[in-house]
């Protein structure tokens, strides 16, 4: 797999300490440099590689936003910020996601899949931008699992925990499935019940208010009868 190359910024050190020890959960992503101002930040991007910048904006002489604004071919940059009014301009710039601090190790997922989801399957591939992985952040005790979106089989939601079943093994996160419902593909997971998400290609047959899969036979909530019918084609 080939690494992601981050660029961090931050003018509080422990601030840059935090985001270093939240991506040690993600093995895809490679540090390449870390940066208290933006100067030597750009003089390195003149002669690096970067693929994905962590910036946070409030910085002296030149701020995140300046920072971005001021390079030619811009990485993918997700903002890491204390300060919430800055929100409606970053997204004007495009940037892939902002993270105010404190920033939870479980919000740097939700990023980083965005940051994923923003790589487009071409032909080609983009300089300096892997293609896309087909793939889900997903936190399991203290790790966080990457998962193929191909060889998972379902969710179920148990108390204040969500099951994912995956190659046969059982997958327990801290999460909702209204939380991951939203990092799924629309056009191939759907939610069937309030207890369940299934993947579309792997529904084997339906029969009143029963969906058949891998073996399993999952109920049908009355809410999700009709957009279970319009994906489906029935």
């Amino acid at each position: 797999m080939q690494k992601i190359r981050c660029l961090l910024l931050d003018d509080e050190p422990i601030a840059i300490r935090i985001i270093e020890r939240h991506l040690t959960s993600f093995p895809d992503m490679e540090i390449v440099g870390r940066f208290q101002s933006a100067s030597p930040a750009m003089s390195f991007l003149r002669e690096h590689q970067v693929d994905l910048i962590f910036s946070d904006i409030e910085m002296p002489q030149i701020n995140g936003l300046q920072f971005l604004k001021s390079l030619k071919t811009p990485p993918a940059l997700i903002f890491t910020t204390a300060y919430r009014n800055y929100a409606v301009e970053a997204f004007d710039l495009d940037v892939v996601d902002y993270l105010v601090k404190p920033i939870s190790l479980e919000r740097m997922a939700r990023a980083i899949n965005r940051y994923y989801d923003r790589q487009k399957p071409t032909g080609e591939q983009i300089p300096g931008l892997p293609l896309k992985e087909e793939v889900l952040n997903l936190k399991v005790d203290k790790k966080i699992v990457r998962l193929d979106l191909t060889k998972l089989d379902f969710f179920q939601s148990f108390g204040d925990y969500v099951i994912c079943r995956y190659e046969g093994k059982k997958l327990v996160s801290r999460e909702t499935l209204s939380h991951i419902i939203e990092l799924l593909p629309s056009d191939r997971f759907i939610r069937i019940h309030r207890q369940f998400i299934v993947p579309l290609a792997k529904i084997e047959s339906i029969s009143g208010n029963t969906v058949y899969l891998n073996g399993k036979d999952l109920p049908v909530g009355r809410s999700y009868r009709n957009s279970l019918k319009e994906k489906m084609n029935l």
